[in-house]
Formats: structure tokens, sequence, C-alpha cells
């Protein structure tokens, strides 16, 4: 079962009431090490290949580092534990920094870095007056060299995630203490609007958590003031269009509704009855669940004529689709004519989940490690990210005017309809069956178009179908971003030369 982070909250937020052992901080330094070398231990047996990573080296210097450093206080020797784990490069290994015990504190604001500057979208009631303004220092330094300065405590796969985590992260006085840019652990000062400055109180997590930033249709549908809080999924048909909003934030049973089966079946009969001909996947705001369950979904919108067509089929991504949200994009864009819309993802296309927690023996806290491989394209595929076809440009006049930049991105598409079918004199030698990577694929006719597959094996989710267009002579274009064949035409004779995958190329046996 593939159970990701839920939402970055949830995750951070994590509650450890039901663990026996208390967080015991005021420990020696012989205790610490101990501590660190016992994490050390735990992180060679549960990452996935941990000895064959390209992270293993970077991995041993900072632990090699940490543990010959006089590290005294409390909030020091728990960054410094963060930092070890971040050179694995993965959301899920971690500590949770909101685990009880710790008191750590953030300031009782809920910013949003907008592609023009971080505002503040919502404050506690002290501060609710500075609600609207613009970030641009924090201590007397920029957002980019702050940023820069916490890069090593973010844990996350690429930087488009960070950000996120940034936001707050960023605001947390310990950790700006820890890396140098701050003399208190209670207070932030901030410089709004490039003219005013306010010194901000940290508060609890639990005033944190009150807060919402309120994103564009994050568990609402705007179009008719509708709350879906606290659900898993939902849908809604945008009033006067047979277009189908569907919103995914975690792929597990919702306790009091339909299971995420039903709620698919329901999908079907939308389409099935020309209901629904044109579909948003909005997989934005989440990311955990049992990867597994979305297969139904997925055959659904691969076999589906009506739905699975260049401008019928949109997936809305940001920097914070990842886990089981991420794994859909990825075997969408590899299997339908999806058009994915947004921002790059939290991700890369093949992931390490499935979360187990671990406690130090002698301070008592709590570490995040991830223990499985799931992967949703080939072994030698190490992209962090997974990049939109179209990309969004969210502003905060936007969010002030209650615009969702990503469906009028949506409305805006524009298709492309230069593809060439490919002649028949060359499709009918492409037919066959090849092996790539010890993988077995297909190039087959189904009607009038030829298409390029390969069935997932077991416990996998990488499979892949996808058309097959003329582009040019010795090339074959796919329905894929940046994939494409190429050919050698020998006088007539059409030879598979390999198989272009983004940055890889691969050879076709």
């Amino acid at each position: 079962m593939k159970l990701k982070l839920i939402l970055f909250l949830n995750f951070i937020f994590i509650s450890f009431t039901s663990c026996s052992q208390e967080v015991n901080l005021l420990i020696s330094d012989k205790q610490w090490k101990e501590d660190l070398i016992f994490l050390k231990e735990k992180v060679e047996k549960t990452f996935p290949s941990f000895q064959n990573s390209i992270h293993k080296n970077e991995f041993e210097r900072i632990f090699n580092e940490t543990l010959s450093s006089d590290i005294q206080t409390i909030e020091k020797r728990v960054y410094a534990l963060q930092r070890v784990l971040n050179t694995l490069n993965d959301e899920g290994c971690n500590i949770p920094l909101f685990q009880e015990g710790l008191d750590l504190q953030v300031l009782p604001i809920k910013p949003y870095w907008f592609n023009d500057g971080m505002y503040i979208l919502d404050a506690s009631t002290d501060y609710r007056e500075f609600i609207g303004k613009k970030i641009t220092k924090i201590n007397g330094f920029s957002l980019e060299e702050v940023f820069e300065k916490t890069n090593n405590y973010l844990n996350a796969d690429n930087d488009y995630y960070r950000s996120y985590l940034f936001q707050v992260y960023g605001f947390m006085p310990s950790l700006l203490k820890t890396i140098g840019l701050s003399e208190f652990t209670d207070q932030v000062v901030l410089e709004l609007n490039s003219e005013e400055q306010i010194t901000m109180k940290a508060a609890s997590i639990s005033e944190y958590s009150k807060l919402d930033r309120k994103l564009p249709n994050d568990g609402y549908f705007n179009v008719k003031n509708k709350s879906y809080k606290g659900k898993n999924y939902w849908f809604e048909l945008i009033p006067n269009t047979k277009t189908l909003f569907v919103q995914l934030q975690q792929i597990v049973n919702d306790k009091k509704d339909n299971s995420f089966s039903k709620f698919v079946d329901t999908i079907e009969k939308l389409i099935n009855t020309n209901k629904a001909e044109k579909l948003i996947i909005d997989i934005r705001y989440g990311g955990g669940g049992n990867g597994f369950k979305l297969k139904g979904f997925t055959d659904l919108l691969k076999s589906s004529k009506n739905i699975n067509q260049k401008g019928k089929l949109f997936v809305l991504t940001s920097k914070a689709t990842r886990g089981t949200l991420l794994e859909l994009a990825s075997i969408l864009n590899q299997n339908t004519k999806a058009i994915l819309v947004g921002e790059p993802t939290a991700e890369g296309v093949n992931t390490v989940g499935d979360i187990t927690y671990i406690t130090l023996p002698n301070s008592g806290l709590k570490a995040s490690l991830t223990h499985t491989f799931w992967a949703t394209s080939w072994k030698q595929d190490n992209s962090t990210y997974l990049n939109p076809e179209i990309k969004v440009n969210y502003q905060y006049s936007d969010y002030k005017e209650n615009i969702d930049t990503w469906l009028t991105a949506v409305e805006n598409c524009k298709l492309n309809s230069d593809q060439q079918q490919i002649p028949k004199e060359i499709a009918k030698q492409l037919e066959g069956t090849y092996k790539i990577n010890g993988r077995k694929i297909a190039i087959n006719t189904q009607g009038e178009q030829l298409f390029l597959t390969m069935n997932r094996k077991m416990k996998s989710f990488f499979e892949i179908k996808t058309e097959l267009y003329f582009q040019s002579e010795g090339i074959i274009s796919t329905d894929i971003k940046n994939v494409y064949l190429k050919y050698i035409n020998n006088n007539g004779k059409i030879n598979l030369n390999s198989l272009v995958w983004k940055k890889l190329e691969l050879e076709i046996q």
C-alpha cells in the first residue's frame, strides 16, 4: 500500500501523543551523538538502495561533519538532524518540527509566494491589519537570501517544493537564529511593501494552524460558493457547460461518503451519458493516499473515447503536487492526451515513499523516513519534477480578484494541430515488439492510429500508451512532451534506433 504525505500541514504538524516515550532534549553530548549514530543506522537500513544512492556520499559527509561538531543548544541539535536528512533530497525524510515536546514557534501569519512576490494572506487577530501586505525582507535580508540560507533545512526533491516549505520554515525564529539571521527565538522583523517594518512575535503551532490561505478552489468550489472542506475528493459541473471539475486531495476512501471506486463510477456515468464532455482534474493541493486505487480511474480515462482527446482532459498541478497525486499526473501524462497545466511539481516521476517513523533512543525525538521506491518512469530518469505543458503565472492581483489562473489557462488553451499521420509504408514497418531496458514495448495499429504501449509490472505504476506521429524524417513524435522515437531509413527499410525520453536516450532492441 502506498501512503505518502497527505497535506503539508498534516505532515509537519503531526502529533505523537500515542507514543510512550517523551521528548527529552536535555541530554549529554554523548547521548546526542548516540542518537545521531542511531539515525544513520536506521537510514542505511530503511532508505531504498541507500548504499547505491547518489546521495550517499553527501549524507555521510554532513553526518561526519555534524558528529564532530560541538552542538549544545536544543534548537541547533534539532536542525542539525534536519540538515543530515536533507542530503537525501526526499521530502519524507525529516524531523517533524512541530511534534509534541519541541514547542518550536512560527509567526502567526500565512504568506504565499506568488510570481510577483510574497504576500500575507491570513494572520492572527493581532496582525490582521497586515493581510494583503507584501513581504520584502526578513530580519533585514531579502527573501532570496533567506531562502538560500534555509535551503539545507528544507527537505524536498526540488526548489519548487522548497519554496512552498519556505512559507512556513522561513518564518520560524529558531531556524533563522540557527542559520545566523537572527538573535532571537521568539520574534522576527518583517519589512513590508519596501517601506514599513514590523516586529512580529512568534506563536504556537496551534495558533498558526487556525489560519487559511484560501487559495483558488482549495476544498471550495468558488463558482457555486460551495465548501468541500475535509473531503478527500469531490466534483462539480461548471455551470452552463459540460465541463466536470474534479478535485483530488488524497486517494483515501472518505469515511462518510462514497468510496473512491464509487466516486470514479459516478464520473464514468457522467461521461457515458454525455453530461460531462470535458474533464479538469485538480491535484494542486494534495499528495497522499493509496496509488493502487488510481488504476480504475486511469483505466477509465485511457479508454474513454469522449474524454481522451486533446483539449478534453486537463490536469492542474502546482509546486505542492506530490506523492500519489504526482503519480496520477505522471500516469496520465504517459497514457492519455491529458494536458498538464500549472507549475512544475513538488517531486520527480520516480519517488521514494511510504513513511515509517523512528524514535531516537535518548532524546525521544521522532524522525520520518521513507522506505519504498515507486517508479512511473524509466529507472535512469532522475528528473526532480514534472513539467506542465502550459505554465501559469499566478500573481497576487489574480488572488485578490478571485481569479483561478489555472482555469483561465484551460479556457484560453489553443490546440496545436500540426501533428502528422505516419506514412503507411513507415507505420507498417514500425509495428512489432521491442525491448528497452529489458521491458517489452509494442507498436501497433488501433483503428487508423499507431500507438506505442508498455504494460505495467506487478506492484508498479510505470506504463505507457501514447499515440505516434510523423515529425520529420527519422523522428516519430508522441503525445508525451519531449519524448520521441528515432529511426533509420536505409533505402526504404525502417529500423528503430532509440527512444528519446526527455533528457535520456534509450537503446531499442
